[in-house]
């Protein structure tokens, strides 16, 4: 396992407690909603912050043991960090910012080649678009050759019409390093595109690790179905569960209360490029349901009752934690 990672770290009434693997070559996402500790996961492991406790482990070398009272300065852990801002020199050019971490002998024009920055060497980072930044900031990362990875919200602040492009970028960066990397996003859509496994983060603890697919398709906690893109997910009383998440290709449209599982008043409607979106009033909960445009055989307006009928063998059972 090139990554092993077991920490503890309190900050006030914040408990970060969190504990992962990550193979090399593998991508590893961390999905959590924002002030959860993923950036705080990521700085413990790059030396910006010190855990209480716990260890970190980069291929068979301790970058952290807080028994063994080891703790690496950033400088020697040979992690490289791609900053939510990129945090760029704003006094220094394209050039100049690839250049400060190359070793002798290496030329800075392999990285301008290599991350399509030819014309850009002079340009300070105001002159830049999102994208250049973007690839500046990767540049520099790679040429300080590191052993691992570490992505802080890469595309947050990225058009979206850009996002596609550096998302293929990144791909392809890995790809031929294949080195591990963490991949932190609050986007489930990212994690979906660029990670092989995913580790869900909520209110400091780690929830729930395993493959994307597993935990995409059948989540364990209430915290992990919501984080993936699930909206309908509600408390329940009694049983070995808290939760049941209904994922929304388990409900479709009757045409009878008869044949309904779920009834309801449509309290707005949200239209969108690709889906009509319904807010649905029940009796003491407000359902979701999104259906694809065109709209099948019927419209639909604020006030009509509708009726959903659920597939139970698509329901998700969830604990709480």
């Amino acid at each position: 396992m090139a990554l092993i990672v077991n920490i503890e770290k309190r900050i006030g009434d914040f408990h970060l407690k969190t504990a992962f693997e990550v193979e090399a070559g593998e991508i590893f996402g961390l999905l959590g909603e924002s002030g959860c500790g993923k950036s705080m996961t990521l700085k413990c492991i790059a030396g910006i912050e010190t855990p209480d406790r716990g260890r970190i482990i980069l291929n068979n070398r301790i970058l952290f043991d807080s028994e063994r009272r080891i703790n690496l300065i950033p400088q020697k852990r040979k992690v490289g960090y791609l900053f939510q801002d990129y945090a760029l020199f704003p006094n220094m050019t394209v050039e100049k910012n690839i250049g400060i971490v190359l070793r002798k002998g290496e030329r800075v024009q392999d990285y301008l080649e290599q991350f399509y920055l030819k014309g850009l060497e002079n340009h300070y980072p105001f002159m830049l678009s999102g994208g250049q930044k973007q690839r500046c900031a990767l540049a520099r990362m790679m040429a300080s050759k590191p052993e691992l990875l570490l992505f802080d919200e890469p595309f947050s602040a990225v058009d979206k019409n850009l996002k596609w492009n550096l998302e293929l970028q990144v791909l392809d960066l890995l790809d031929q390093m294949n080195k591990p990397a963490i991949f932190v996003t609050h986007n489930k859509d990212e994690i979906d595109h660029l990670c092989e496994k995913v580790g869900i983060l909520s209110r400091g603890q780690m929830k729930e690790v395993g493959a994307k697919e597993d935990i995409f398709r059948h989540p364990k906690t209430s915290a992990s179905a919501k984080l993936t893109g699930c909206e309908n997910v509600f408390s329940v009383d009694g049983g070995s569960y808290s939760y049941v998440g209904i994922p929304q290709e388990a409900v479709k449209l009757t045409d009878s209360e008869a044949d309904a599982d779920i009834t309801g008043r449509i309290e707005r409607i949200f239209r969108e490029k690709e889906e009509t979106v319904l807010i649905i009033r029940m009796k003491k909960r407000i359902f979701y349901y999104r259906c694809q445009n065109p709209v099948p055989d019927r419209g639909f307006s604020v006030g009509d009752t509708i009726y959903l009928g659920v597939d139970k063998k698509r329901i998700w059972y969830l604990r709480e934690s």
